[in-house]
């Protein structure tokens, strides 16, 4: 847990380099800038299956690996985290930030004094096999934002 808060924090000091000339506005967009490694993962992509073999164009014998662009969107109106933080690939959600990211990614953008901050980062979209009906793998997602 504290090396997915450590990460966090490094992501918003990327964004606070990004943006601390910008003004402060809901409005305010920018994308961060990762490593290329593709090491941050995110939750929930089981319930989003469906998007995900859309937008990588279904399973097939070998692994997905399929480069898009991300997008985090602050969830305050999530019935079940008012503090949710959603990755969209594509128009479709695809999961979310955890929830000890979500925490320590919006404590950072607030002090920054960019609460409403839209960021978008590279993705991947990874796995996504069925060889057999007993050898099958589910797809998930993720991104490329600056981890130490």
């Amino acid at each position: 847990m504290f090396d997915s808060i450590v990460i966090i924090l490094v992501i918003i000091a990327v964004c606070y380099f990004l943006f601390r000339k910008q003004p402060s506005s809901p409005s305010v967009a920018g994308n961060l800038p990762g490593p290329e490694s593709y090491e941050f993962d995110i939750v929930g992509e089981s319930n989003y299956q469906d998007a995900l073999e859309e937008i990588c164009g279904g399973k097939s014998e070998e692994s997905s690996e399929h480069y898009t662009e991300a997008i985090l969107y602050l969830e305050n109106d999530n019935p079940y985290d008012k503090q949710a933080v959603r990755v969209d690939i594509d128009g479709h959600i695809v999961g979310y930030l955890s929830r000890a990211n979500t925490r320590a990614y919006r404590k950072q953008l607030k002090q920054m004094g960019h609460e409403n901050l839209i960021c978008s980062c590279k993705a991947v979209i990874v796995g996504g096999w069925r060889r057999s009906k007993s050898d099958e793998g589910n797809v998930g997602v993720k991104l490329d934002l600056p981890v130490s």
